[in-house]
C-alpha cells in the first residue's frame, strides 16, 4: 500500500466525513504500492520572495525518484465551454485548466527557490469521477491526463502509467521533505467549528424530516433522543412549519438561555418561552403584579403563581394551535396539565426529552393517551474522540454519528476546589494558543452558583460572563460582563460550544447516577474540545483519570 502524508486524515475529515476526497485517498492508498507517497494536505500557503502566494492541491503523489504527479479532483457537475472546462464555486465559474497550471507553476517556482534553482519533475492529472467529458479537445487537456466518470475505477492504473515507481535516490528524499514542509495544513479551530455545525445541521435534519412526514392528526408525539441527535432542531423546524401552515405555535422549554437562543433563530408568528416565563407573562398580561423579590425566600413561589393561572380564563391570543415542549425530562407533571390549558383541543403536541439528561431528578411526565413514542440514540454533535471518551467512562448508550475527529480531550486532577481558578486560567490560555477565541470557550460548573470558580472575580487572567442570580423588576436575568462565558451544566442544556471546560467534577457517591447524568449532559455540549477538572481523591473520578 502507498504511504500517506500526513497519516492523520483530519484535514479531509473537516470537509464533513466520508467525502469524495476521502474515498479517492483510500482508493490510492489501497491500490498503489509502497513505492509511492500520497500527500493530501488540501490547502497551503507560502511566502515567495516576500509576496504571499496561496494555492491548493487535492493530491500530490511522489515516487522513489522524486518525480511528482499533481491530481486535481473535481467532484460533481462540470461545464464544458468554448474556453475550456469550468467548475462553479459560490456563483462564479472557474477555469479548471487554469487552476491546474497555477498549482503547477506555484510548486515549480517554490521548489526552485528553496533548492538552488533545481527543477522538480512534475506532471498532472485531472480526476472528475462524476462527469463524463464529451469533447476532450474543447476541455483543453491532454486525453492521457484526464480520468473522467467512464474510467474512474482505473485511476490507480492511470497514475501508475504516468508515474513509474522509480529508484530510491537522495533527490527523491529531498522532494518528499519539500512537500512535507511546504504543504502543511494549519488546523483552524473555526474550520472545525464550521464543519461541526454543517454536519449537525445536515445529519440531524433527517430526524426533523421524519417528524414532519408523520401522518397523524392531531399529532401526539413523545420523542426521546440522546444529546446531539437534533431535538432542538426538530423543535425549531416544527415551530416554523406550524407558522408556515398558518398556525400559532407555543414552544416551551426549561432553560432560559435555550429559550433566548431559540427566540433569536425563529421567526414571528408564535411564542417561545420557558415554563416559568409563560407563567409570569400570562399573569402580568392579566394585570397581576408579581413580586420577584420573594423568589429566593418563598420555596412555593412558582407553585403559587401556577395556582393563580387556574383562576383565570385562557382564551384569545393565549390559545395556541401547536404545543412544543423541549427538555421535557425537566418538567413536572402538574406543569403539563397547566400547559394543556394553553393549547386548543385539536392542537398538535410534540414532546421532546432525554431521560439521560434529567438533572432535576424529576419523575417522568405521564402524557395522555394517544401519544406515540420514538427513541433515537444517534449523536451527531460530539466528535469522535470526545464521544469515545464518554462511551468508555459513562454508563449511557449512544451511537457515534459525527465523523469529525475533534481536537482534544483533557482531564486535569485537583485536590482542593480552590485550585480550579488557576487551572481554568491555564486551560483557557492553552486553548487560545490553539486558535480558540474568547467566544469559543465556555466554562461549565457542576455545582452551579455554588462553584468555587464562580465565586471568584474571575479565573486569574480572564473575566467571566455569568448570571448573578438576580433579576430586574421585569424578571429578566442580570449578567456580569466578561470575556469567557460561565454557566452551570443545568442552564447550558440544549446549547453547544466549540470548547467546554467542565469544572467541579466531584460526583456524589450517594447520588452517583444523577451526578453522572450531569457530567454527560455538560460534556456533550463540546463540539471540538473538552477539558474536565476532576477531584483527584474521589473514587468515582478514577474512570476519567484512567
Amino acid at each position: 500500500m502507498a504511504y500517506l502524508a500526513p497519516s492523520d486524515l483530519t484535514p479531509l475529515a473537516l470537509t464533513g466525513g466520508k467525502t469524495a476526497e476521502l474515498e479517492t485517498l483510500e482508493l490510492l492508498r489501497r491500490s498503489l504500492p509502497a513505492d509511492y507517497t500520497v500527500f493530501h494536505n488540501v490547502h497551503w500557503s507560502r511566502d515567495y520572495r516576500n509576496v504571499p502566494v496561496f494555492g491548493e492541491a487535492d493530491f500530490i503523489i511522489v515516487n522513489r525518484s522524486g518525480q511528482a504527479l499533481v491530481i486535481e479532483q473535481k467532484a460533481g457537475f462540470l461545464t464544458e465551454t468554448s474556453e475550456g472546462l469550468t467548475k462553479r464555486y459560490k456563483g462564479q465559474d472557474k477555469n479548471v485548466v487554469q487552476q491546474i497550471h497555477r498549482t503547477l507553476d506555484g510548486i515549480r517556482d517554490k521548489f526552485r527557490f528553496q533548492n538552488s534553482d533545481l527543477a522538480i519533475p512534475l506532471d498532472y492529472l485531472l480526476y472528475c469521477p462524476d462527469h463524463r467529458l464529451k469533447d476532450i479537445n474543447a476541455a483543453g487537456l491532454d486525453v492521457s491526463r484526464v480520468v473522467d466518470a467512464s474510467r474512474a475505477a482505473k485511476l490507480p492504473e492511470v497514475v501508475a502509467s504516468l508515474l513509474k515507481p522509480g529508484q530510491p535516490s537522495a533527490f527523491g528524499d529531498r522532494v518528499r521533505r519539500f512537500f512535507e514542509q511546504s504543504f502543511k495544513l494549519t488546523l483552524d479551530v473555526h474550520a472545525y467549528t464550521a464543519a461541526s455545525e454543517r454536519a449537525l445541521a445536515r445529519y440531524s435534519g433527517g430526524l426533523a424530516d421524519m417528524v414532519s412526514c408523520l401522518e397523524m392528526s392531531p399529532l401526539r408525539l413523545r420523542l426521546r433522543g440522546t444529546p446531539g441527535c437534533g431535538k432542538t432542531a426538530v423543535a425549531a423546524r416544527f415551530f416554523d412549519d406550524a407558522v408556515a401552515a398558518g398556525k400559532r405555535p407555543l414552544l416551551v422549554c426549561f432553560s432560559r438561555p435555550l429559550a433566548e437562543r431559540l427566540k433569536g433563530k425563529l421567526g414571528p408568528g408564535g411564542r417561545v418561552t420557558t415554563w416559568h416565563g409563560l407563567v409570569a407573562d400570562f399573569l402580568r398580561a392579566r394585570g397581576q403584579v408579581i413580586n420577584f423579590s420573594k423568589l429566593k425566600t418563598e420555596p412555593l413561589f412558582w407553585q403559587q403563581l401556577q395556582d393563580r393561572i387556574l383562576e383565570e380564563n385562557i382564551a384569545g391570543e393565549w390559545l395556541f394551535d401547536t404545543l412544543i415542549v423541549d427538555e421535557g425530562q425537566d418538567f413536572e407533571a402538574p406543569w403539563f396539565d397547566t400547559l394543556r390549558l394553553f393549547a386548543k383541543e385539536q392542537a398538535d403536541i410534540l414532546w421532546l426529552e432525554d431521560p439521560d439528561q434529567n438533572l432535576r431528578s424529576s419523575e417522568p411526565v405521564l402524557l395522555q393517551e394517544g401519544f406515540i413514542g420514538y427513541r433515537t440514540r444517534v449523536n451527531y454533535r460530539s466528535p469522535v474522540n470526545i464521544a469515545r471518551f464518554l462511551q468508555k467512562t459513562l454508563p449511557f448508550e449512544f451511537e457515534i454519528a459525527c465523523d469529525l475527529p475533534g481536537l482534544r480531550v483533557g482531564v486535569t486532577p485537583y485536590s482542593d476546589a480552590q485550585e480550579q481558578p488557576a487551572l481554568v486560567s491555564h486551560l483557557i490560555t492553552e486553548l487560545m494558543k490553539k486558535g480558540f477565541a474568547h467566544s469559543d470557550i465556555t466554562v461549565l460548573s457542576l455545582r452551579g452558583l455554588n462553584s468555587a470558580t464562580l465565586n471568584l472575580q474571575g479565573v486569574e487572567n480572564y473575566t467571566l460572563s455569568r448570571f448573578t442570580g438576580s433579576y430586574d423588576p421585569l424578571g429578566n436575568q442580570i449578567f456580569e460582563t466578561g470575556q469567557i462565558r460561565f454557566d452551570s451544566a443545568q442552564r447550558f442544556k440544549g446549547q453547544q460550544s466549540p470548547a467546554v471546560i467542565l469544572t467541579d467534577v466531584d460526583p456524589d457517591e450517594s447520588r452517583l447516577e444523577a451526578s453522572l447524568r450531569a457530567i454527560f449532559s455538560a460534556a456533550t455540549r463540546a463540539t471540538v474540545a473538552l477539558d474536565m477538572l476532576v477531584r483527584a481523591d474521589n473514587p468515582a473520578c478514577r474512570r476519567f483519570l484512567a
